[in-house]
């Protein structure tokens, strides 16, 4: 029973790292440190981690016998560390959403719309002619 409440307790804390890790390379990338590509690849596996590690603490913080649920960890302690760690991770989500909306697609559009290209293709198209 110990050894299990110390294995969820790890599965948590490695959870939680890994929901700040996810947040850190997030910043990173907002703050133009590294590419939002190569911060999205590295997001992604870091968060995919730290909800796989959330889902071991949520199995192994209770124990069903039958119909009964048999708290490792405190009933209102569980619930509230998986719901800590899954509004951050949410949050990460949605904070990607807003990356690629607002700084991603109009840098795209930049690249597109660029009018000096557009100047000098109908200057050449011109000159043939």
């Amino acid at each position: 029973m110990r050894a299990r409440k110390t294995l969820a307790i790890i599965c948590y804390t490695v959870s939680a790292a890994a929901c700040l890790a996810a947040g850190a390379v997030s910043l990173m990338a907002m703050r133009e440190k590294i590419s939002c590509a190569y911060g999205f690849w590295l997001f992604v596996p870091i968060w995919i981690g730290a909800f796989w590690f959330l889902t071991f603490f949520n199995a192994l913080s209770r124990e069903k016998r039958g119909k009964k649920v048999k708290y490792i960890v405190k009933k209102s302690v569980t619930k509230t560390l998986s719901a800590l760690v899954n509004v951050l991770s949410i949050l990460l989500l949605c904070f990607w959403v807003y990356l690629y909306i607002f700084k991603v697609m109009p840098a795209a559009a930049d690249k597109n719309s660029d009018p000096l290209k557009n100047t000098a293709a109908s200057i050449s198209i011109t000159e043939n002619i």
